[in-house]
């Protein structure tokens, strides 16, 4: 799962793309920014994040996710940063 990614619109990474979560079609995928306000939610992850919360672009700024596969597997945590 990639710790950072760069949404400034070049086309190089500009996306929060995880690998292979496309065979977890039922996963859940929750974004939090440092105060636990959720930014980011989904059932399946059709569309990759683009660091973006209610058409807002969000800042520079290191973000929280749980991602639970809905697999009996315990669920993934870890940050993401937002780099510009």
């Amino acid at each position: 799962i990639p710790n950072a990614f760069t949404p400034n619109g070049d086309g190089i990474n500009d996306t929060w793309s995880i690998l292979n979560i496309d065979e977890y079609p039922n996963c859940t995928v929750n974004i939090y920014n440092r105060w636990g306000q959720s930014v980011f939610s989904s059932i399946g992850y059709g569309k990759s994040w683009g660091g973006v919360y209610r058409g807002t672009i969000l800042p520079v700024s290191t973000y929280y996710y749980v991602i639970d596969l809905k697999n009996g597997s315990k669920p993934y945590s870890g940050s993401i940063t937002i780099i510009r």
